[in-house]
């Protein structure tokens, strides 16, 4: 089976192709002319409607549809040996836990050398390593970086990263990768000390076999025992590309469709609901951020299953759910406050007659975690696969090795159900305004605008009730008549 399509592509010495015929074939993948075998790809990011692709040959990134771009990644990742140990130099790697890899964009300078283009990022517990096209490897220890920034530029955040001699900018990390170069920069001495002085224990515990076993009998059993301990340490994290990978709403169509409709009718600012919908993400991928955070920093697969625990995962967002309904309705109440603000009304009133009641609100917060509900049965696969690599880790090395592919299939899994949860959640997000709020807001906007404010209203009726008086009391005395007749 193979993928075709076409995409915007840029390849790097070669140019840009525009609508280039892409085809993902048996041997390799085919650019137009170039051919690409899958042995050489070392690794692939899909960020929103760009895919990033990185080997020893090649570095390339691709735009177009996001859909078929899932696709070919998907393929890719599925022909090629992408595992973050399958690189063209392994001994670079030898004796460090890789924690992730992924292909970024960079520029600035690498140990004094000019550097400016696409590389494969691998985050070991000791070092950042760039690897480049065409076999150059860089290597930076985390005890040298003193300086990790994160802004924000025109395609995305920028990650700055200093440590003297090396000064880079990185494009495409997704918030955990960033979150996790930060705790490692951070944290460098203790990590490493810790993961460094374990395996050497271990090390000097297993390389010196018992004098009561046969020889071949103790070479077995060390073998096995060093297998089991190298993949308990070696573990990785996948990246959960298509839940914290994705950038923006310009994929959903259906959903940026529903948004235009929303914007057209001129009660809301220019750009209001997609940085609306930012903010709710920020709040419905923390729960999984901080699980994926603390995982990575964790010195054994064990500790990495337990900081994973998909039970916890579930009960951190529904309150995340909870705490976004709670911002979308204090959001709508930023908008109403405005409307009343330009129409001249006073807000206690707007307040009254134009806020959800605390049953809509419960409403609001029921519609919006009924949308999620289907991710509960990934976290209860995730929790289950965890329970297993803790007694694995202690048994034969193709037990923990089941284990840890079954915990890892588990883990994809969730990262497709949260990314699938956070489109029905948008979604949901923008009926609630459809439905509940937008109603309300055109009704507030038609109504009877002041044309005078409220305090010089009070000062004209307080004038007009001392003439009032003063005519009174004139007519009761008698007075009134006498400057009548005088005049």
């Amino acid at each position: 089976m193979s993928f075709e399509g076409s995409f915007d592509v840029v390849i790097e010495g070669v140019g840009a192709v525009r609508g280039a015929k892409v085809l993902a074939a048996q041997e390799g993948i085919y650019i137009d002319k170039h051919h690409i075998p899958y042995s050489t790809l070392l690794g692939v990011a899909l960020r929103g409607s760009i895919l990033l692709v990185i080997g020893t040959q090649v570095a390339m990134a691709l735009r177009g549809n996001h859909e078929g771009l899932a696709t070919l990644a998907a393929e890719l990742r599925g022909r090629a040996d992408l595992s973050h140990l399958a690189l063209s130099d392994k001994e670079s790697l030898e004796g460090e836990r890789v924690v992730f890899a992924t292909p970024v964009a960079m520029s600035g300078l690498v140990e004094m050398e000019r550097f400016k283009g696409m590389a494969l990022a691998v985050v070991t517990d000791s070092a950042l390593h760039i690897f480049e096209r065409g076999g150059r490897h860089f290597l930076t220890p985390w005890d040298r970086i003193t300086k990790v920034d994160v802004t924000r530029a025109k395609f995305g955040r920028v990650v700055r990263i200093g440590s003297g001699a090396t000064q880079l900018e990185v494009l495409y990390l997704t918030d955990a990768q960033i979150q996790t170069i930060r705790g490692l920069a951070a944290r460098h001495s203790s990590a490493v000390l810790g993961v460094t002085g374990a395996a050497a224990r271990s090390s000097a515990h297993v390389e010196k076999p018992a004098t009561s076993a046969p020889a071949g009998t103790a070479a077995v059993a060390t073998s096995e025992l060093r297998e089991r301990q190298d993949l308990a340490r070696r573990f990785s994290i996948p990246e959960f590309e298509a839940s914290l990978g994705a950038m923006g709403t310009g994929s959903d169509r259906p959903l940026g469709a529903a948004i235009d409709r929303l914007q057209m009718s001129s009660l809301l600012p220019v750009g209001f609901l997609e940085e609306h919908l930012r903010d709710l993400r920020n709040i419905y991928d923390g729960a999984l951020l901080r699980a994926k955070r603390q995982a990575a920093a964790a010195t054994d697969v064990v500790a990495a299953a337990d900081a994973l625990d998909g039970r916890r995962v579930w009960d951190d967002l529904r309150d995340s759910v909870g705490v976004a309904a709670d911002a979308t309705v204090r959001s709508f109440e930023r908008q109403t406050r405005r409307i009343a603000a330009n129409r001249r009304l006073p807000w206690r009133k707007a307040r009254r007659k134009f806020m959800p009641s605390p049953k809509e609100v419960v409403g609001v917060r029921q519609r919006l975690a009924r949308t999620v509900a289907e991710i509960e049965q990934s976290t209860d696969a995730v929790s289950r696969a965890a329970k297993a690599v803790g007694p694995a880790v202690s048994s034969s090395g193709e037990e923990l090795q089941e284990a840890y592919d079954r915990w890892h299939e588990s883990l994809r899994e969730l990262d497709q159900a949260y990314a699938t949860g956070w489109a029905s959640f948008s979604r949901e997000v923008v009926n609630v305004w459809q439905s509940v709020f937008m109603p309300k807001l055109t009704r507030l906007s038609g109504q009877r605008r002041r044309f005078l404010p409220r305090p010089v209203k009070v000062a004209l009726y307080f004038v007009g009730l001392l003439v009032v008086a003063a005519v009174v009391y004139l007519v009761l005395t008698g007075q009134l008549s006498q400057i009548v007749q005088f005049e």
